[in-house]
């Protein structure tokens, strides 16, 4: 599910770039300066990304450790537990709050996460996490557990709890545990 990688280490930033101001505008100068939510979370993806070059594009151990440890204490700070090659390009996250990734998950292109959200394996079967398509949005509080795959484009309501695998894309799930709500999208 991961999309194949830019070569260079700018384009490989940038590939979260519609989420990124360039550091030329007045938006990005006033989130640096009032350090607001959002600017700590792209700092956060920026880590994440620049782990994820320096591990799998051009692996340079010094850099990958340095990007990781600042990833990690801003994480930390974040309440972010995401590692290096679980999501694809276009990663959006919202808010704070806890985020806690599988190492083994694999979630697609352009994922949303809107906070407080557990993407892990059940209980007794700790090496089987959630397989995630591309655009999917997951809402505050939702939880997705256990060796299951979750089609292209479905949409979790917030505080569901999702067990079983949805293949049916383009629709939205909500509630415990997480049923299909709406097909039509």
């Amino acid at each position: 599910m991961i999309p194949d990688l830019p070569k260079s280490y700018s384009s490989y930033i940038q590939t979260d770039g519609y989420y990124f101001p360039s550091v030329w505008t007045s938006t990005y100068w006033i989130e640096w300066f009032l350090k607001s939510e959002q600017y700590y979370i792209r700092t956060y993806i920026k880590y994440l990304r620049s782990e994820e070059y320096y591990t799998l594009v051009k692996p340079v151990k010094l850099l990958k450790y340095y990007y990781q440890r600042k990833k990690n204490i801003l994480g930390s700070r974040l309440g972010f537990f995401v590692h290096a090659r679980n999501f694809g390009t276009g990663l959006k996250i919202y808010h704070y709050g806890s985020v806690i990734v599988h190492p083994k998950a694999k979630i697609g292109k352009n994922c949303t996460i809107h906070g407080n959200c557990c993407i892990g394996s059940k209980g007794g079967f700790p090496d089987l996490p959630p397989q995630i398509g591309d655009n999917v949005d997951i809402g505050q509080d939702a939880q997705i557990l256990g060796d299951i795959i979750v089609a292209d484009g479905v949409k979790i309501g917030a505080g569901a709890i999702v067990t079983r695998s949805i293949v049916e894309p383009n629709v939205t799930v909500v509630g415990i545990p997480a049923r299909v709500m709406n097909s039509k999208l």
